[in-house]
């Protein structure tokens, strides 16, 4: 034989025997675990590393409340502060994971949340809603009166006489408000203490926090374990509720950050029991999420889970800020706001909670559809593919009546600041992509597959065999092997028309 035909025979034994070991690995594997184990070991090569570095990605809504009767609140003329939201202001935000460290099982990232914080005047309400002017209640004074009723209560009687020249409403643009809210108040005791001036929602809302997470990553894990977070910032409790610890029981506070994810990436196939937990580092505390209902998102199914539930009792250890008794539905983020100024969380305009706000207010709109914090997941790849976290941050009020009638009208009263909603950027086109042909194909093309290497290795074989008899084709491949067997049938079908021409005959 020619060399040329050696080659040949060489390349098709090698086909035929790489496709019976494509057969036989098939037999005792699933496809989709394979894909899985590839997905977890997080390389840098991975189509979806792109998406994941530049995140979170999205857009910020914020939203404000102007008070529309705030003399004839003051007067006593009315009983309830009337409220009109304006809103969404909007901001593009654009952050950034850089990788420190790396290995087979564990990666440590530094997570930065804002690197790009612009605004988007064509999709705010209106292009120059930031010179927009509004009336708020002062909340420094009032912050401040929770905190002195809480700590030193004698001190009450002089603290009306210390400002009484602050307004207990402030008029002033939006913009001042959400990035450069001070106070007389502020600017001296900054001068004095570690109290920093600037208390603007925005501006505080959007620093940068140290975030350095190491999560699981590689098979050695586990696939349930992938991105489940070891430590943040090289501990396993979240800093800023360090002290809290030292009260309460850290197992039953939701400050330990082991197994938790950090909202980016959640483990492969997913189940509505699965339990799933983000770090929420704006309040400085664990979140668990909630499995909703499925619902269909961009062509795939996802698992809708929510945040916050309506009405959620907070945790022991947080359903209280400054001696204040927060209502069901709310829980206290002191500790991780500016100056530790009271304050707790909630879903806008009160909805979920058990705080009767029509008590004390004219305006709020309460309802799942625009208020409700969720996610969306994709649960066989396990990659988040829209989310929209809404929080209203609000100061607890306790009773105040040892303060001056000013601060009276107030008690027990809960005071929004602003509330926001991040919605998650569209993930690119060839990531949903990729998802849809792991959701929908991949579990469908293993049978398929295997007939096709079986069907390979038969053909690269046959192949193999003609080229070594001298290129046969297949009719003169089964003479020359099966020729005896031909020949009789060869002579038996000769003799059957020898017969019928006799009879014809």
């Amino acid at each position: 034989m020619k060399p040329v035909q050696w080659v040949k025979i060489l390349l098709c034994l090698i086909l035929a025997g790489l496709s019976v070991f494509l057969f036989v690995v098939s037999c005792g594997v699933d496809y989709r675990i394979l894909v899985a184990r590839e997905h977890i070991r997080f390389r840098q090569e991975m189509p979806t590393m792109d998406s994941w570095i530049n995140s979170p990605f999205g857009k910020l809504k914020s939203y404000v409340f102007n008070v529309t009767n705030a003399e004839e609140f003051r007067s006593g003329r009315d009983n309830r502060l009337k409220v009109k939201e304006i809103g969404p202001i909007v901001y593009r935000i654009v952050g950034f994971n850089d990788i420190l460290d790396r290995n087979e099982t564990n990666v440590k990232y530094r997570k930065h949340r804002y690197r790009v914080v612009e605004f988007l005047p064509e999709e705010s309400v209106a292009p120059d809603v930031l010179n927009w002017t509004i009336t708020s209640t002062n909340n420094v004074i009032l912050g401040a009166a929770t905190k002195v009723k809480h700590t030193a209560p004698l001190a009450a009687f002089g603290f009306d006489a210390a400002l009484m020249m602050e307004d207990i409403f402030v008029t002033d643009s939006i913009y001042y408000f959400l990035w450069e809210f001070t106070r007389p108040l502020l600017q001296t005791l900054s001068r004095i203490s570690n109290i920093r001036p600037n208390v603007a929602v925005l501006f505080n809302a959007l620093k940068e926090k140290e975030e350095v997470y190491t999560v699981n990553i590689g098979p050695e894990r586990g696939i349930e374990n992938f991105f489940r977070i070891e430590t943040l910032n090289d501990e396993v409790i979240i800093r800023e509720q360090l002290p809290h610890t030292r009260r309460y029981d850290s197992n039953s506070c939701p400050f330990n950050v082991s197994g938790a994810l950090d909202n980016s990436l959640f483990p492969p196939f997913v189940q509505p029991d699965t339990p799933l937990d983000i770090v929420a580092i704006e309040s400085c505390r664990v979140l668990p999420l909630t499995y909703q209902r499925q619902e269909r998102y961009s062509g795939l199914d996802t698992f809708r889970y929510t945040l916050l539930q309506p009405y959620q009792k907070p945790p022991g250890c947080l359903d209280t800020s400054y001696g204040v008794k927060l209502p069901d539905g709310m829980f206290d983020v002191s500790q991780c706001v500016i100056n530790d100024a009271p304050s707790a969380f909630s879903m806008p305009h009160f909805y979920g909670s058990s705080y009767n706000w029509s008590q004390h207010y004219e305006g709020y709109t309460p309802n799942a559809e625009d208020h409700e914090a969720y996610i969306l997941l994709e649960p066989v790849t396990g990659i988040p593919v829209t989310e929209k976290y809404r929080f209203q941050s609000n100061i607890p009020i306790p009773d105040l009546r040892r303060f001056s009638s000013r601060l009276t009208r107030f008690s027990n009263m809960m005071i929004p600041s602003f509330w926001y909603e991040f919605e998650m950027g569209q993930l690119p086109g060839f990531v949903i992509a990729l998802m849809w042909i792991n959701v929908n194909i991949v579990p469908h093309m293993q049978p398929y597959c295997m007939v096709l290497f079986l069907v390979l290795a038969l053909w690269s074989a046959l192949k193999a065999i003609r080229v070594a008899c001298g290129d046969l084709g297949y009719a003169g491949l089964c003479r020359k092997f099966c020729g005896d067997v031909v020949t009789a049938l060869e002579t038996k079908f000769q003799a059957t028309n020898d017969s019928l021409d006799v009879a014809v005959k």
